[in-house]
């Protein structure tokens, strides 16, 4: 996609490894080719949530993004898991931040359907904290 890609020294996400959870095929698909034409490497893709967790306990990735609800499961146990070991992640979701569990409502959301340019910028800002 035109318009995404960056390089290390401005900030982008150009080198980033992600770990990318979300149970929706085609849309796991788009993601993966929008963050490898923005320059990251998707290091795992998960659809359920035990596969994710097992994948994010062995680590390899610089930030997470998150489905919330993985085909009627919520992702928190992740994020909870993820918030302990302090890796950076943020929800790709519908749900809106006060339909979140309190403990997640301050947390990089992104709204789905999602604007790749958003997007990027949002791993951008979370990358760098």
């Amino acid at each position: 996609m035109q318009g995404l890609t960056s390089s290390p020294g401005d900030g982008g996400i150009a080198g980033l490894n992600i770990l990318l959870v979300e149970d929706e095929f085609l849309l796991a698909c788009s993601l993966e080719e929008d963050l490898r034409a923005a320059g990251a490497h998707v290091v795992g893709m998960y659809s359920g949530l035990t596969a994710a967790r097992d994948g994010a306990r062995r680590g390899g990735f610089d930030l997470a993004i998150l489905d919330v609800n993985l085909n009627g499961e919520m992702v928190y146990p992740l994020a909870d898991e993820l918030l302990a070991a302090g890796k950076p992640f943020l929800f790709l979701t519908g749900y809106v931040a006060m339909q979140l569990p309190e403990r997640f409502r301050t947390q990089a959301r992104v709204a789905k359907p999602y604007d790749p340019l958003s997007l990027v910028r949002e791993i951008r800002r979370v990358a760098q904290r």
